[in-house]
């Protein structure tokens, strides 16, 4: 069965690695410990699966007519993750984006702090993450917009690793924000905060 939210399914996210270990006693709520200890780990998994949060958040955007939608966040699955990454070449993120990046730590992809880490060299800023049997590795980068010159996107780039014999092994995602100038000021580090939780919320 589903998740009906992506709240719930961030809490079950949250049981799942509890259940796994990966998650210590202390650090979770006593109704995770509850359920963790009265829910079977394969019934807490239902509740996690990508394919059944992107169903979802599919129809939420169809009813809803939101700007962001897992139409945009396409599967790549004719280059390998790191071709994908050195053909997105990206600009510097400035001072005030890798300080929207730290206040998005707590809580991203449903765990309590994940390191949002800047490397310089590729103009990038990732995340990697271990959960529901899977690891996965965020690249977020900023993007010259092609069609619109002065222009720019947040891109984010997601790679899969899955333990799963029921899936893939290897799975390769990205999606964009919308578009902004450089100049946008505090415009520019909402659409980017904006962009990091709907990233958060697709359950990828």
């Amino acid at each position: 069965m589903p998740a009906q939210s992506e709240k719930q399914a961030r809490l079950f996210r949250l049981v799942r690695a509890f259940q796994k270990g990966d998650v210590k006693p202390s650090k979770v709520s006593s109704q995770v410990r509850k359920m963790a200890h009265t829910i079977k780990p394969s019934s807490v998994k239902d509740f996690t699966k990508v394919k059944e949060i992107i169903k979802k958040l599919k129809e939420d955007y169809e009813s809803q007519g939101s700007e962001y939608t897992l139409s945009k966040a396409k599967e790549i699955t004719d280059k390998p993750f790191d071709q994908v990454l050195r053909e997105n070449v990206g600009v510097p993120f400035d001072e005030k984006e890798l300080l929207t990046f730290q206040s998005k730590q707590s809580g991203f992809a449903g765990f309590g702090k994940t390191n949002f880490v800047h490397k310089r060299s590729t103009k990038e800023v990732s995340a990697e993450v271990q959960s529901n049997d899977s690891t996965k590795k965020f690249v977020f980068k900023k993007l010259t917009n092609n069609q619109n010159k002065g222009f720019y996107n947040y891109a984010c780039f997601v790679r899969i690793l899955s333990d799963d014999s029921d899936e893939p092994k290897d799975k390769v995602f990205y999606t964009l924000s919308s578009i902004f100038d450089e100049d946008g000021g505090t415009q520019k580090t909402k659409i980017l905060a904006d962009f990091i939780d709907r990233i958060n919320s697709y359950g990828l």
